[in-house]
C-alpha cells in the first residue's frame, strides 16, 4: 500500500466494490482523487500526503483517550494508550454528571493492540470498569500521573430498545395522500388521528408514515419528502386548522377556515394534489393562527411555546428570528405528540414509526446550516444496476465522513433524537449509509463515483444510545446490495431489517419459501417505489410507463411477458389449488397477505394504499417531471377504506394472533 492509498484507506475512500453481475470493479485513482477533492483533502505533494497519514493514524497512539470513548454498558471498560513502560499504578476515571468515580488498575487490563513510532513502543489497553453505568453520552475526566485528560463517554447497550415479543400487524401510509371534509387537500394530523382510530379497532399495532420533513414553503412543486429542507424539522402543512380552532385562542378564525375550504372544495376532489394552491390557501391560515396567537394566547400556551424554544434552541436557530416558523414547529410538535399518545391509550403495540430520508437538499436549510461537516461536488447516489447500468444521482450532499465527527456527532446525534421524538420506533431510509454511501463525482467532465466509507461503530452507537433514551426501536432499509458486515451489527444490534416480498427471490427467480424469511424484520408486500398490487397485477404500471414514454412498445412488451411469469410464480408461491391467473385481483391479494402475515417477520405491514384498492402509483422511480409523484390522492375516506376492509383485517389479526 502506497502513502496515497494508505490516505484514501484512511479517510474511507474505498478502493473496490463488487457490481450485480459479480464483477469486482477497483476505483480508478482519477475517481479517488475526485472523492478526496470533495473532502477539499491536500494530495498534491508526498509532504502533505504523508503528514496527514501521519495525523489520522499515528498521532492516536499518542494521546491517552480518543475525544469519545466507546464503552459497552453491560461490559464496560475504558480504552487507553500508553507508552509500553508506563503502564502501571491506576488511572482515575470521574463522571461528575452521574456521581461516579473510580480507580482503574493496569493489572486487570486486557491488551488489544500496539503501534511502534520512531523507536517508542505504544501500547492500546481496555481498562474493565467494576459497575455498570447508565445509557448515554458523559463529559469524564481521566488523570494518570498527574496528567489530566477528557472524553466523552459513550456507554452503549448491547441492543436497540426491542420490539414487543408478539407478532404485529401494521399500515404504511403516505400520510398528505389522505383525504377528509376538514382537512386543506393535504392529509394531515387530525387524519392521522381518525387513521389510528380505525386501526387500534381493527387490531393493527403500528402506522408507518412517511417522512414527515420540512419542505419548501416558497417551492411547493417540491414535493419529495425524500429530498427535504430539513430532516429535523416538520413540515407545517402537517398541521390541522380544524384541531387549533377547537382552542378558543383561534375562535375568530372559523370563518376564514370555511372559506378556505370552499376555495379548495374542487382541488380535493382532483386525484393529484395541487400543491400550489394547497400550500398558498394553509400558509395563509397558518399566518393567521400565529397572529391570533400573539393576541390572544393564554398564559399556558405562551410558556408552552416559550418552553419549547429554549428546549429545542439549536435546532430552531436554523430560522433565525423568525418566531413564526417556531411556532409552526411548535403546532406540529404538540400535534404529533397528541397522535403517538392516542395510539398507546388505544392499545396499539408500537404506534407510530417515523421515516428518516437518507439524505437532505443541498439548497435546504440543513445542509445551509451545516455546510462545514458537508463534502463539495459530491452527491448521494447508487452504483449501477440491472435498472440503471450507468447508476443512479439522487441530486443529495454528501457528508464528509471524518468531519461529521466534529463536537462529538453532534449533528448526527440531534438529527436521530428529533425523528425518535413521539413514536415508537424509527425506520432508517437506506440503513446502509451508515457504513458506506455510493458518491456520484465528476471526473473529466463525465459522471463517475465510488463508494465512501463512515465510522460506522460510532453511529451504530448513536442509533443503539438514542434508541434507549428515546425508548424507540429502529428498522433499518436494508433493500439491495448490503455489506455483510451491516448486516451482521444490525442482527447483533437488534435493529430489524426491512424485506419487500417482491424483491425476495432465490436464484432461479422463483419467489422464496415464506419460511426462508428472517423473523427481525418489516415484511411489507410493496412500497412507495413500487406500484399497488392491482396495478402490479394487471401491469397497469406497465401501461402507465409507455403512456409516459418511459419505455418504448418492445420494452413494454417484455416487461409484460415477465410479469405473467411472475404472476405465476406468485401462484406457485401461495400454492391455493382454487387461485389462477384469472382470479379475482382481490382475492388474490387477501390469500396473498393472509399467507404473508404467517411467515417468521415479527413485524407485517400493509400499504394502505393496497387496501384502498389504488391503481396508480405514488412515485414512480427514476422520474422527475414526466409523472407527478408524491401527489396522488386515496379520494376514499378513511373510514370507508375500513369499513370495505373489515373482513380481512379481522382474519389477519386472528392469523397474527395464531402464529405468535
Amino acid at each position: 500500500m502506497n502513502a496515497f492509498e494508505q490516505l484514501c484507506y484512511l479517510y474511507g475512500i474505498g478502493s473496490e466494490f463488487t457490481k450485480y453481475t459479480g464483477e469486482t470493479v477497483k476505483f480508478s485513482p482519477s475517481v479517488r482523487e475526485a472523492a478526496l477533492k470533495a473532502c477539499e483533502i491536500d494530495f498534491q505533494s508526498n509532504e502533505s500526503i504523508d503528514a496527514l497519514n501521519y495525523k489520522l493514524d499515528v498521532s492516536p497512539w499518542h494521546s491517552l483517550l480518543p475525544s469519545i470513548s466507546l464503552v459497552e454498558q453491560f461490559d464496560p471498560h475504558l480504552t487507553v494508550k500508553v507508552i509500553d513502560n508506563q503502564a502501571c499504578g491506576t488511572v482515575h476515571l470521574e463522571v461528575p454528571e452521574i456521581d461516579f468515580s473510580v480507580e482503574l488498575s493496569f493489572e486487570k487490563a486486557i491488551f488489544t493492540g500496539d503501534y511502534i513510532d520512531d523507536g517508542t513502543r505504544f501500547i492500546e489497553l481496555k481498562l474493565p470498569i467494576p459497575k455498570h453505568l447508565p445509557v448515554g453520552y458523559f463529559a469524564a475526566k481521566v488523570i494518570l500521573d498527574k496528567k489530566v485528560c477528557s472524553t466523552e463517554l459513550w456507554v452503549t447497550p448491547k441492543k436497540a430498545v426491542s420490539f414487543n415479543a408478539q407478532k404485529q400487524l401494521g399500515v404504511s401510509v403516505q400520510l398528505y395522500s389522505l383525504t377528509s371534509p376538514e382537512n386543506y387537500g393535504f392529509g394531515d394530523f387530525s387524519d392521522l388521528q381518525q387513521l389510528i382510530n380505525n386501526s387500534a379497532n381493527s387490531g393493527i399495532d403500528f402506522i408507518l408514515l412517511n417522512p414527515l420533513h420540512l419542505l419548501f414553503e416558497e417551492q411547493p412543486h417540491r414535493a419529495s419528502p425524500y429530498s427535504p429542507s430539513h430532516r429535523g424539522l416538520i413540515n407545517p402543512l402537517y398541521i390541522s386548522i380544524a384541531e387549533c380552532l377547537t382552542n378558543s385562542a383561534f375562535a375568530q378564525l372559523e370563518d376564514e377556515h370555511n372559506s378556505a375550504l370552499a376555495i379548495l372544495k374542487a382541488e380535493k376532489q382532483a386525484q393529484y394534489i395541487d400543491y400550489e394552491l394547497v400550500a398558498e390557501t394553509k400558509y395563509k391560515l397558518l399566518k393567521s393562527l400565529y397572529r391570533q396567537f400573539k393576541q390572544n394566547a393564554c398564559l399556558k400556551s405562551q410558556r408552552s411555546f416559550r418552553r419549547f424554544c429554549q428546549t429545542k434552541s439549536s435546532l430552531l436557530s436554523v430560522f433565525a428570528d423568525d418566531e413564526r416558523a417556531k411556532f409552526w414547529q411548535w403546532l406540529a410538535h404538540v400535534q404529533l405528540s397528541q397522535c403517538q399518545k392516542l395510539c398507546l391509550s388505544l392499545g396499539m403495540k408500537t404506534g407510530l414509526i417515523n421515516d428518516l430520508a437518507v439524505g437532505c437538499a443541498k439548497d435546504g436549510l440543513e445542509f445551509i446550516t451545516n455546510q462545514s461537516i458537508f463534502a463539495k461536488q459530491a452527491e448521494i447516489g447508487a452504483p449501477p444496476d440491472p435498472w440503471a447500468e450507468s447508476g443512479q444521482n439522487w441530486g443529495l450532499p454528501v457528508i464528509d465522513p471524518k468531519k461529521m465527527a466534529d463536537n462529538n456527532f453532534a449533528y448526527f446525534k440531534q438529527l436521530i433524537k428529533e425523528n425518535m421524538q413521539y413514536f415508537g420506533a424509527l425506520r432508517i431510509d437506506h440503513v446502509m449509509s451508515i457504513r458506506r454511501l455510493w458518491w456520484c463525482l465528476t471526473v473529466d467532465d463525465e459522471q463517475s463515483g465510488c463508494y465512501v466509507y463512515y465510522p460506522f461503530e460510532h453511529l451504530l452507537a448513536i442509533l443503539k444510545i438514542e434508541s434507549h433514551l428515546n425508548n424507540t426501536g429502529l428498522v433499518g432499509e436494508d433493500l439491495g446490495v448490503v455489506p455483510p458486515e451491516v448486516t451482521e451489527a444490525l442482527v447483533l444490534s437488534g435493529i430489524y431489517g426491512n424485506t419487500l416480498f417482491y424483491f425476495e427471490k432465490n436464484h432461479m427467480g422463483e419467489f422464496k419459501h415464506g419460511n426462508d424469511y428472517r423473523e427481525n424484520c418489516m415484511l411489507m408486500l410493496s412500497n412507495h417505489d413500487v406500484p399497488p398490487f392491482t396495478s402490479w397485477w394487471h401491469a397497469q404500471d406497465v401501461d402507465l410507463k409507455l403512456n409516459l414514454s418511459l419505455c418504448t412498445e418492445l420494452e413494454a412488451s417484455e416487461l409484460k411477458s415477465q410479469r405473467q411469469i411472475d404472476k405465476q410464480r406468485v401462484l406457485n408461491w401461495l400454492n391455493k389449488s382454487h387461485l389462477n391467473l384469472e382470479s379475482d385481483v382481490d382475492e388474490l391479494f387477501n390469500e396473498l397477505v393472509k399467507t404473508l402475515i404467517q411467515t417468521p417477520p415479527k413485524l407485517f405491514s400493509l400499504n394502505f394504499d393496497d387496501l384502498a384498492k389504488q391503481t396508480l402509483p405514488i412515485n414512480i422511480p427514476g422520474t422527475d417531471k414526466e409523472y407527478k409523484n408524491w401527489r396522488r390522492r386515496i379520494l376514499t375516506p378513511i373510514e370507508d377504506v375500513f369499513a370495505a376492509q373489515q373482513s380481512l383485517l379481522n382474519d389477519l389479526t386472528v392469523l397474527r394472533k395464531s402464529n405468535d
